[in-house]
């Protein structure tokens, strides 16, 4: 049984469950106090308000799909950090097992998106990138179209995010930790998702994009389609093979650019989303990830 780490408003986990059914023991964080739990050195289990179980010796497999993105509401902060806790150690007893699918949550916290580029730089194009703390090295951005990027993608005290945004360096204030990357020009954002040693990939067109950032015009009805089926070269994919080998990963989406015959790549997502690339269902993306995370299907 797939021991399933998320919580109760999360569209990714509800295609999921779906697809798997009883096969799968959804743990959402924001409800967790309407579990039942048992938790021992040796023994675990885990019961939700309906009679569904889960326990140490019937779990096959474990993911963690944002479970942190949903909230306690009202709770004190001491409560919450206690049922994080739990999570967390309840996550790493499957890791220590070998039972876990999929990255850790704080894959990025660990590796990082500079060490991530120096790798993808043995197989693909990157663009040259700066972090700096008062502006030191902006100087070797000179003369160079630029953007600012968000490192964590999280929010200001306003909940605002910075999407990519083109900057004038002589503008940037010194104050301010940068994350600045050498702008691309392309006609098509490139995106491949991986699952397990299953590459796909996908093309979206910037041709009507108002700004320069995807995402902050992403169709979150999936109203309209966005994205379509992108042929990989025999030598892409053995590049995007060996990239995700040395990054020791099976699982993640891969974000580039099209710049003539090549390939630029932008950044490694070890926890994004995938459901918007094929939400008709038609590519069988669901059914990929069900059979990767409950092998046994």
């Amino acid at each position: 049984m797939l021991l399933l780490f998320t919580g109760s408003l999360d569209g990714t986990s509800d295609r999921l469950i779906q697809e798997l059914g009883h096969r799968t023991f959804r743990f959402n964080y924001n409800l967790c106090k309407e579990y039942h739990l048992e938790f021992t050195p040796d023994y675990w289990e885990i019961s939700n308000p309906a009679g569904h179980s889960i326990n140490s010796n019937t779990v096959t497999s474990a993911f963690w799909w944002k479970a942190f993105n949903s909230y306690l509401m009202d709770e004190e902060p001491f409560i919450v950090e206690e049922a994080k806790y739990i999570f967390r150690e309840l996550y790493h007893w499957c890791r220590i097992r070998g039972l876990v699918k999929g990255n850790p949550p704080d894959f990025h916290n660990h590796m990082g998106k500079m060490n991530i580029l120096n790798l993808a730089a043995n197989y693909f194009q990157i663009p040259q990138t700066l972090i700096s703390f008062q502006l030191a090295g902006v100087d070797k951005l000179a003369g160079k179209e630029v953007v600012a990027k968000s490192l964590t993608s999280g929010l200001t005290t306003t909940n605002k995010a910075l999407f990519t945004t083109e900057v004038k360096t002589e503008t940037l204030h010194p104050d301010f930790p940068w994350y600045l990357q050498e702008k691309i020009n392309s006609d098509a954002d490139i995106t491949v998702f991986l699952c397990d040693d299953k590459q796909f990939a996908f093309s979206r067109s910037r041709a009507n994009l108002k700004g320069l950032d995807w995402r902050k015009e992403q169709d979150f009805e999936m109203t309209v389609q966005e994205w379509f089926m992108f042929d990989l070269t025999p030598e892409q994919t053995s590049a995007i093979a060996n990239f995700a080998k040395d990054l020791k990963v099976d699982w993640g989406r891969l974000d580039l650019m099209t710049n003539k015959d090549y390939l630029v790549f932008l950044e490694f997502n070890a926890n994004g989303q995938w459901v918007f690339l094929d939400y008709t269902g038609e590519i069988g993306l669901v059914k990929t990830v069900a059979n990767y995370l409950l092998p046994t299907l």
